[in-house]
């Protein structure tokens, strides 16, 4: 990551911008999700959090940990902040069936503790996406 602040985020295109700034290269040693804190202003926190080894098939009870943990924190830091979070997996296979499953999981305990509206990305180890409504009904 540059040293640089990074850019705010008011838009899905300027949230695309920071995970590449964030992420890039891909290359991924394991299953993972990142997620970065937003004030209300759309500045980014300066840190980020990243949950490795992340099992093959979503795992409920971690992510319901994992966004009552950073409800705590975006509570603290600004309640009128969200969240922006990213899966991430080593592969070159394109999108898969377990890919949507963590994503619509991802999806749900987002929006169950109300922690924002941004769209979950993917990466893999040559590509980072946005998952669509379209994405994750099919």
């Amino acid at each position: 990551m540059s040293s640089s602040p990074l850019p705010d985020v008011h838009a899905p295109a300027d949230l695309e911008r920071v995970w590449r700034l964030l992420i890039e290269p891909l290359g991924f040693d394991s299953r993972q999700i990142f997620a970065i804190m937003l004030d209300r202003d759309g500045r980014v926190h300066p840190s980020i959090v990243n949950v490795t080894d992340c099992p093959a098939a979503p795992d409920g009870q971690m992510l319901v940990s994992l966004a009552r943990s950073l409800r705590g924190v975006l509570d603290e830091a600004d309640p009128d902040g969200s969240l922006a979070l990213l899966w991430a997996r080593p592969t070159h296979a394109g999108t898969r069936t377990s890919d949507i499953q963590w994503v619509r999981a991802i999806t749900a305990v987002v929006q169950a503790h109300s922690l924002g509206e941004w769209p979950i990305h993917t990466a893999d180890d040559s590509v980072l996406r946005v998952m669509s409504p379209d994405d994750l009904a099919a």
